[in-house]
């Protein structure tokens, strides 16, 4: 058991089981905290975000996300320190030693090619998910610990009929008769969080946009996208000023492979990070110490 739970768990009990009368004096209580050795300790708002995350282990996600994308990295290195020996060792040899330096370490470039198209999926097979997951996960908590279900007056979302539509980050209100909610997980999770009044990190959108339209394209294209995909892919990158987000190999002038930049990959990972601080800061303000959902003690 954590010393937050001991902590407020006794801090619980006291105020639910006695009376003015039979309470234990102040002093002898804090007493009673210090040998247990826990005290009411100060949650972090990353602890807190909990709150509305009991079922998960977003810790443990991100160690294995982390540990995953360290050892894809380390492999990538590999293959360019072979890469670099091999140039070296052709740059001193002549003829046939020289000539297999070169193919090798073509077969090697080319390997190189599609193993970071590897190493880009499965780092968006990963932060993709999260995000909506922990989104969807939040709001459905938010909705139980804050609403009861309800859906909140007062904002344009609040149109929206149907409660689980309401609550559903995969929806968004467009406002038009005959179609009250579309299908738009990046739009619905800004509305959504402008409706209960969540502030989520200033620079959500922007990489949420550009996240899953490369998702989008990855798991329905693959490595290698039709030519009209990779002319359109293109061509947002430049509109949307994506260009140190993605990089890409290319076929003469032609985009070939798009890649998920190592900035971009290390922002996400970020974002994750500020994302629960911002959670746990709104259930900070929404729920005392004392009220803090413990589990059983």
């Amino acid at each position: 058991m954590s010393r937050f739970r001991l902590a407020v768990g006794i801090q619980i009990v006291y105020d639910k089981t006695m009376d003015d009368k039979t309470k234990t004096p102040p002093s002898l209580l804090e007493q009673f905290v210090r040998d247990a050795g826990a005290g009411i300790p100060e949650i972090s708002n990353r602890d807190m975000a909990g709150v509305i995350l009991p079922n998960l282990d977003y810790e443990a996600q991100l160690i294995a996300i982390s540990g995953l994308l360290q050892r894809n990295d380390e492999a990538d290195k590999r293959v360019e320190a072979e890469m670099k020996a091999l140039d070296e060792y052709a740059g001193r040899t002549t003829g046939r030693r020289n000539q297999r330096a070169i193919g090798e370490y073509g077969e090697l470039f080319y390997v190189s090619i599609y193993q970071g198209a590897a190493h880009s999926m499965a780092a968006l097979g990963m932060l993709a998910p999260l995000f909506e997951s922990l989104f969807f996960q939040a709001f459905q908590g938010i909705r139980k610990e804050y609403y009861g279900g309800a859906i909140p007056a007062g904002t344009l979302r609040s149109g929206i009929p149907n409660p689980e539509h309401f609550w559903d980050c995969h929806f968004v209100y467009s406002g038009k008769a005959k179609s009250k909610t579309r299908k738009d997980l990046v739009l619905g999770v800004i509305e959504l969080a402008e409706a209960i009044g969540f502030t989520p990190p200033s620079d959500l959108l922007p990489a949420l946009k550009a996240l899953f339209r490369y998702r989008n394209k990855m798991f329905h294209c693959g490595f290698e996208w039709p030519a009209n995909e990779l002319a359109n892919f293109a061509k947002e990158v430049a509109d949307e000023g994506w260009e140190t987000l993605f990089s890409n190999a290319m076929h003469g002038d032609t985009p070939w492979i798009f890649y998920m930049t190592d900035a971009f990959i290390n922002h996400c990972r970020d974002l994750v990070h500020r994302l629960l601080e911002a959670l746990g800061k709104y259930c900070h303000d929404r729920h005392p110490l004392a009220q803090v959902p413990v589990g059983p003690i």
